[in-house]
C-alpha cells in the first residue's frame, strides 16, 4: 500500500508540474526580494565597518586654521574620553601638467592610516604615495611636480615640489572617487590625495588632530556608536572654542608686542634722524655760503626719511590687518561631519533599508495570496481522492502526505533558490551600483540565518498550511460523502440582472462571463489584488527613475541660475581684496555678479544624531540675487521674497528639521555658537540645504553687520569646462579661499541616480516576473477546475477561439480592474517611497508621468495575453470525452 501511495504522490508532481513550479517561483521571488533587500543594508555597513577598522579610522577630527601650539596639543590630549590622539598636517597644490588638485597629507601611524595597495609608504621627504585611484595615470618610480595656483613650482609649506611615486594607498578619509572635499587649489574641488613624510613640510607644527574615544561601542553607523561620538563632540566644542580664543589672544598679544617693539625702534630712528636733520639745518644757517657742501648729507637724510616713512606705513597697515584678523577656531567634527564619503555611504545603506521595509511586504503579500489559493484549490480538487484513500484503509496522515510533501518541496525549493540569489546576486548587484562612487573593497555578504529562517518558515507555512486545513476539514466526512461528486457552485443573481431591460440585451457569452466573475469571488479577489500589487510595483519602479531624473533639469533650469560662488578672505590686505575684485570684474562671459555673504553652518535634523551642512547666503542686492536663485513655493510656485523679519529655508531642510513657516530653526557655526532663525518662507530646492536672509535680518540674528565675502557669478557658458576655468582663475588670487560650484550638487544627484537605476531595473524585472507568474497561476487554476465546463461548450459546437475567449474575458476584466486599482496603489506607494528614499541632502519630484501608468498597464496586459496564449494551447489539447467522464 505504501508503494501505491508513493507512486500516487509522484504522479501528482508529474501531472501538476506547472502548479508546483508556479508555487516555487512565487515563493522564490518573495524570498529573493525579502532576503536580498533586508541583508544589503547591514552588509554594506559591515563591509564599511571592516574597511574603517583596517584603516584605524578616527572617531573625530580637530581642525585649525593655524598651527597648533605645543601647549594646545597637551590640552587636547587631556580632553575627556580621549583614547588616542595623533596630530598631522597637509598642504594643497596642483599637479603640473594637469587640472588635478591634490591634498598632500602627513603620514599617520595610529589613526586614519593609509593602507598600501601596491608599492610602499614614503620614507624620504621627496617621496609620495598616491591614491590607488591614480594607479592608471601614474606608475611607481615616476616623478610628479607640484605647483601653486599660479603654476609656479613654489608651494607654500612644502620643502620640495618634485616627488617620486613610491606607492599607491587607500584611506578612510577619502572614500569618494569624486568630490573629495573643498580646497583653495585648482577649481576648488579636491581631485586626489597623496601621503608624504613629516619631513616634507617646512613646518613641524600640525594643523589637525585625529581623535579616538575610549567610551564608544558598537559598529559604525549604529545608533549606539553615532550618538556617543556626537555626545563627546558636543561636550568639548565650547571648551575648544574657549581654548581657541585664548590662543587668539596670545597670538594677538604677541603680534601686538612685536609691532610695538618695531614701533619703538622706528620711533627711535625717527628721533635720531630728526635730530641729525636739525643739526644740519643749524649748520647751514650758520654758514649759508657753504650750503652746497651739505647737499650730499641732505640727500642721504632724505633717503633715510623715505625708508622710515615706508616702514611706518607698513607698521600701520600691519596694525590695521591685526585688528581685522579673522577669529581663530578649533573645530571638532565627528566622522559624519568631517568625512562626506562616510556620511553618504551610510545614507546609501539607509536608502536600501527603506526599500527593504516596503517592497518585500508587497512581493511576499502577492506571493502568499496566490500560494494560499493555489494550495487551497489543490486540496479541494483532491476531495474524491481523499475519500478513495479513506475507503481503502489509509490513515488521515497518509491521505495528507501528498499535500505535506508537495508543499514542503515547493517551499524548500523556492526558498533555497530565492535565498541563494537573495544572499549573493541581489546584494552584490546593488553594492556594485553604489560602490562605483566609493573606494570600497570587495563586498562582504555572509548568509543571514535570521532572514533566511524567517523566509523559509513563511514559505513552508504558505505552501502546506492551507491544504492541510482544507484536507483536515474534508477528512472529517465519511469516505462515501467525499467520493460523491460535488455539485457545481450555484451562480447567484448579480446586480445587473436586477436592472430592467439591461440584462436581456447582453449576449450569452457576456452573461456567462459576468456570472462567473461573481461566482468565484475568492479567485476574483485574488486576481485583482495580485495584479494590483504587481502594477503598483511597476509604476513605483518606473516612477523612482523618472522622479530623480527630472530633478536635475528642474534644479538647474528653473531654480539655480548661478554657476560659481567665489569665496575670498575679507580680512586679507586691502591690495589683495582689490586685486580679487578686479579679477572678478575682468572675467569674460559673466552675465551676473552678485556680492553675497557665504558661510557653511550646520543644523541638526529631528531624531538624528548627525548634523547637516547648510549654506547660509546673504545677498547684498536682493534685486540682483533674483537673477541667481529663484525662490518659490514648492506647491504653488509663487515667488518668495526676503524680508527683514525672517529667513527663507529650503524644503528638505524644513522637512528633516520638522519646522514650518513661522517656526524657528537653530543653526550652529563652526565655533559651536548657536543661533535661532525665524522661518519666513520655505522654498523649492532638490539638492543641498540653504538658508537665505537679507542683511537687515542677519544683523538681528547675529547682532553685527554683515561682511560680504563672496561673489555669486552667473556665466554665459554654463559648461563644466567654463565653470572650472573661472574657478581656477579666482583661486589664483592671494585673497581667495575657495570656489563653490553649483554643479557639485548635480554630481550628488547623479551619484544617487547611478546607484538607484540598477536597483530600479532589478525591481522592474522581478515585478514583471511576479506579474506573469501570478496571472499564469490564477488563470491555470481557473482553466483546470473548469475543464468539464470548457469541454461541454466545445462539445456544443463552440469554436476554439470562442472557448478561449470564454475564459479570457474573465481574466481580461479582472486584469483591467487590477491595473486600474494598481494605478491608485502605485501612486500612493511611489509617494511614500519618494518621501523616504532620497538622502537627507536631496528631495525628489513627486510627480508621476502618464508614461509610468501606461507602460506598467500595457506590460501587465501583455503578460495576460501571453498567459492566455499558453492556456489556449492547453485547452485545445484537452480530451473532451475524458474530461466529461
Amino acid at each position: 500500500m505504501k508503494t501505491i501511495l508513493n507512486r500516487n504522490i509522484r504522479r501528482e508532481f508529474k501531472f501538476s508540474f506547472a502548479r508546483f513550479a508556479s508555487i516555487a517561483v512565487l515563493l522564490g521571488l518573495g524570498v529573493f526580494v525579502l532576503v536580498g533587500l533586508k541583508v544589503t543594508g547591514p552588509d554594506m555597513r559591515a563591509t564599511g565597518n571592516t574597511y574603517y577598522t583596517e584603516h584605524h579610522m578616527a572617531d573625530a577630527v580637530i581642525k585649525s586654521d593655524v598651527a597648533i601650539s605645543k601647549s594646545d596639543q597637551t590640552y587636547m590630549r587631556n580632553l575627556p574620553h580621549i583614547k588616542k590622539i595623533e596630530f598631522s598636517t597637509y598642504k594643497d597644490a596642483v599637479i603640473k601638467g594637469s587640472t588635478s588638485s591634490i591634498r598632500v597629507s602627513e603620514k599617520t601611524s595610529t589613526l586614519s592610516t593609509s593602507k598600501i595597495s601596491s608599492g610602499r609608504l614614503p620614507t624620504r621627504s621627496n617621496e609620495i604615495a598616491l591614491s590607488s585611484a591614480e594607479k592608471g595615470k601614474y606608475h611607481l618610480g615616476q616623478t610628479i611636480t607640484l605647483v601653486n595656483n599660479k603654476g609656479k613650482t613654489n608651494v607654500s609649506g612644502l620643502k620640495h615640489t618634485r616627488y617620486k611615486v613610491v606607492g599607491f594607498v587607500t584611506s578612510s578619509d577619502y572614500l569618494m572617487k569624486q568630490n573629495l572635499g573643498t580646497t583653495n587649489a585648482g577649481t576648488g574641488q579636491l581631485t586626489t590625495f597623496g601621503v608624504v613624510t613629516k619631513a616634507a613640510f617646512t613646518s613641524s607644527r600640525p594643523i589637525m588632530a585625529y581623535v579616538s574615544y575610549n567610551n564608544v561601542h558598537g559598529a559604525a553607523y549604529s545608533n549606539r556608536y553615532e550618538s556617543q561620538v556626537a555626545k563627546n563632540v558636543n561636550q568639548v566644542t565650547h571648551r575648544l572654542t574657549k581654548r581657541a580664543d585664548h590662543r587668539q589672544t596670545q597670538l594677538t598679544t604677541a603680534a601686538s608686542d612685536k609691532l610695538n617693539a618695531a614701533q619703538k625702534r622706528l620711533t627711535a630712528k625717527q628721533n635720531t634722524l630728526t635730530a641729525t636733520k636739525a643739526k644740519l639745518s643749524a649748520a647751514i644757517k650758520q654758514d649759508p655760503q657753504a650750503a652746497s657742501q651739505y647737499k650730499t648729507q641732505e640727500a642721504a637724510l632724505a633717503k633715510q626719511q623715505a625708508k622710515l616713512t615706508v616702514a611706518q606705513k607698513s607698521l600701520t597697515a600691519q596694525r590695521q590687518s591685526l585688528k581685522k584678523t579673522s577669529q581663530l577656531t578649533y573645530e571638532i567634527q565627528s566622522r559624519n561631519d568631517y568625512n562626506s564619503g562616510y556620511n553618504q555611504y551610510g545614507e546609501d545603506a539607509k536608502r536600501i533599508d527603506v526599500l527593504a521595509n516596503t517592497f518585500p511586504i508587497i512581493f511576499f503579500a502577492v506571493a502568499i495570496m496566490v500560494t494560499l489559493i493555489t494550495m487551497t484549490r489543490m486540496a479541494e480538487e483532491k476531495c474524491q481522492e481523499l475519500g478513495v484513500l479513506g475507503a481503502l484503509g489509509y490513515t488521515k496522515h497518509d491521505a495528507m502526505k501528498v499535500f505535506i510533501i508537495y508543499g514542503v518541496l515547493a517551499g524548500l525549493l523556492g526558498s533555497a533558490v530565492g535565498a541563494w540569489f537573495g544572499t549573493s546576486f541581489l546584494p552584490r548587484k546593488i553594492f556594485a551600483a553604489y560602490a562605483a562612487n566609493f573606494t570600497m573593497p570587495s563586498f562582504q555578504t555572509p548568509p543571514s540565518l535570521l532572514w533566511i529562517s524567517v523566509a523559509v518558515i513563511i514559505s513552508l507555512l504558505c505552501a502546506t498550511l492551507p491544504a492541510i486545513i482544507v484536507a483536515t476539514k474534508q477528512l472529517r466526512e465519511v469516505p462515501a460523502v467525499l467520493m460523491a461528486p460535488k455539485p457545481p457552485k450555484s451562480g447567484p443573481k448579480v446586480l445587473l440582472e436586477r436592472i430592467p431591460g439591461l440584462w436581456q440585451h447582453l449576449s450569452f457569452n457576456h452573461k456567462v462571463t459576468i456570472r462567473n466573475l461573481f461566482r468565484y469571488k475568492s479567485r476574483m479577489l485574488m486576481t485583482i489584488l495580485g495584479v494590483l500589487g504587481c502594477t503598483a510595483l511597476l509604476i513605483t519602479g518606473f516612477g523612482i527613475r523618472d522622479s530623480l531624473n527630472g530633478i536635475v533639469k528642474t534644479q538647474y533650469s528653473d531654480i539655480i541660475h548661478y554657476d560659481v560662488i567665489g569665496v575670498f578672505n575679507p580680512n586679507a590686505t586691502s591690495a589683495s581684496r582689490k586685486a580679487y575684485e578686479k579679477k572678478v570684474d575682468d572675467l569674460k562671459g559673466v552675465k551676473n555678479n552678485t556680492k553675497v555673504y557665504y558661510e557653511s553652518v550646520t543644523a541638526k535634523p529631528t531624531d538624528e544624531v548627525t548634523n547637516q551642512s547648510v549654506s547660509l547666503i546673504v545677498p547684498k542686492s536682493t534685486k540682483a540675487f533674483k537673477k541667481d536663485v529663484t525662490l518659490r513655493n514648492p506647491t504653488t510656485k509663487k515667488h518668495l521674497h526676503l524680508t527683514n523679519n525672517g529667513a527663507i529655508i529650503t524644503k528638505k531642510l524644513a522637512t528633516i528639521t520638522n519646522v514650518k513657516k513661522g517656526d524657528y530653526l537653530t543653526i550652529k557655526q563652526s565655533d559651536g555658537d548657536k543661533y535661532r532663525v525665524k522661518v519666513s518662507g520655505i522654498t523649492e530646492m532638490y539638492a543641498g540645504h540653504d538658508v537665505y536672509m537679507n542683511s537687515t535680518y542677519y544683523h538681528k540674528v547675529f547682532s553685527k553687520n554683515v561682511t560680504y565675502n563672496a561673489n555669486m557669478l552667473r556665466l554665459s557658458n554654463r559648461s563644466n569646462k567654463s565653470i572650472n576655468r573661472v574657478s581656477r582663475t579666482l583661486n589664483k588670487q592671494s585673497a581667495a579661499l575657495t570656489a563653490v560650484q553649483s554643479n557639485d550638487a548635480k554630481t550628488t544627484i547623479n551619484n544617487i541616480l547611478s546607484g538607484l537605476n540598477h536597483l530600479v531595473l532589478i525591481i522592474i524585472i522581478v515585478a514583471s516576473v511576479l506579474a506573469f507568474v501570478v496571472l499564469f497561476t490564477l488563470t491555470n487554476i481557473n482553466v483546470s477546475e473548469r475543464m468539464r465546463e470548457l469541454s461541454t461548450i466545445k462539445v456544443l459546437g463552440f469554436y476554439p477561439m470562442e472557448v478561449v475567449m470564454y475564459v479570457y474575458r474573465e481574466t481580461f476584466i479582472l486584469t483591467v480592474a487590477g491595473i486600474l486599482l494598481g494605478f491608485i496603489g502605485g501612486d500612493y506607494l511611489h509617494y511614500y517611497i519618494m518621501q523616504t528614499l532620497p538622502p537627507e541632502t536631496a528631495m525628489a519630484d513627486m510627480t508621476l508621468f502618464w508614461t509610468n501608468f501606461t507602460v506598467s498597464g500595457l506590460m501587465t496586459l501583455g503578460f495576460s495575453v501571453v498567459v492566455m496564449g499558453l492556456m489556449a494551447y492547453k485547452i485545445n489539447r484537452v480530451d473532451m470525452l475524458e474530461a466529461l467522464k
